[in-house]
């Protein structure tokens, strides 16, 4: 990404997740910055330096103070051209199908690794072919903390967990990382013999240490897919 020149007019994309805000500053179709935000960010003075804003939300209640706002234009499920979608389908993960299929072409398939993990796939002609949701790594670490009396709650390690661990706190890891991992493996597996054209698309927080421990598994990890569906989406 080329620096940004202040004093020029340009598109502003900000995703608002689970976890985090995700912002992202288009010029003349090229992202030029991207951004990561708490939840309740919120900063008018920097909105003053884009043409238009758009924005997307898993959270409806996080849309409210945005729909009013000057220069706003709020995304819905039903501004993403995906046929075969269906009433509760996540924008976000609309919108990752219409980006990586902009970027990288179809068929594909999208792993997000946010605070769920979704697998979500696009056939050869853009239409929704279905996908998974399960629990995200930091989500299932909490829950095994919550939900019983002695075991701690974990982090993500920064390298892939071995399979027999000699302390809670490892076996933890390796539980959740290992088996989630493995699980996703055979699905993505199964896909990739049923779509020999097919690519495979990693993204959200957790997809750069995912991509780091099995490259072998991903074509392409782009944390910013779901800003790059946004732009299809108000552009085309």
């Amino acid at each position: 990404m080329r620096a940004i020149v202040w004093g020029r007019a340009m598109w502003l994309a900000v995703d608002i997740g689970n976890t985090r805000q995700h912002w992202g500053w288009f010029e003349r179709g090229e992202l030029i910055l991207a951004a990561d935000y708490s939840p309740d960010y919120w900063d008018p003075s920097v909105f003053e330096r884009a043409s238009q804003i758009t924005v997307a939300s898993v959270v409806p209640a996080r849309l409210e103070r945005w729909q009013f706002y000057p220069k706003v234009r709020v995304l819905t499920l039903a501004d993403v051209t995906l046929r075969g979608s269906y009433e509760t389908l996540g924008i976000d993960r609309a919108l990752n199908i219409l980006g990586a299929g902009y970027r990288y072409g179809l068929p594909v398939l999208v792993v997000d690794f946010g605070t769920c993990i979704t697998v979500t796939v696009a056939g050869t002609k853009g239409q929704l072919v279905g996908g998974c949701i399960l629990p995200g790594f930091m989500m299932q670490f909490r829950a095994l903390h919550q939900q019983t009396a002695l075991l701690p709650e974990v982090t993500l390690p920064t390298t892939l967990p071995v399979p027999l661990a000699s302390d809670t706190a490892s076996a933890i890891q390796s539980g959740v990382v290992k088996v989630t991992l493995a699980g996703l493996e055979q699905y993505l597996t199964a896909w990739r013999q049923a779509e020999s054209r097919g690519k495979v698309v990693a993204t959200g927080g957790d997809s750069a240490l995912v991509c780091r421990w099995l490259p072998q598994l991903f074509d392409y990890q782009d944390a910013q897919l779901c800003l790059w569906g946004m732009y299809a989406a108000a552009h085309h």
